[in-house]
């Protein structure tokens, strides 16, 4: 099974909580996987921007720090984000992102089943 996707064709849209954007570019559901559940981009707006803390003990997570400044927050933790930046995250840990920088932060993620 294969699937190819033009990232360009996929909007980005607003996120429940908080005032990211979220462009989920593959899911589970759309590409019938049993353990990839989900791979896409976060833009999380400048000066204060959030993309909440928030859990999913089903599946585990990566984030890739593409572009911008941020802080990557992980319980009671923050860490500086730069490009380049990786994270892993056990989905039982409560985690999310914070732009304390001037242009967008724009972090792709990773989800996969447990």
């Amino acid at each position: 099974m294969w699937t190819i996707i033009d990232s360009e064709e996929v909007p980005f849209t607003a996120y429940p909580k908080g005032n990211a954007s979220i462009k989920r570019i593959v899911e589970q559901k759309t590409v019938g996987s049993k353990r990839f559940t989900g791979f896409g981009i976060l833009e999380i707006p400048p000066k204060g921007g959030i993309f909440p803390p928030h859990t999913h003990p089903d599946r585990e997570e990566i984030y890739y720090v593409m572009s911008g400044s941020g802080t990557i927050l992980v319980g009671d933790k923050e860490f500086p984000a730069k490009p380049g930046l990786t994270l892993y995250v056990s989905g039982e840990d409560p985690h999310g992102l914070r732009n304390d920088g001037d242009e967008p932060f724009i972090v792709l993620f990773v989800h996969v089943q447990v």
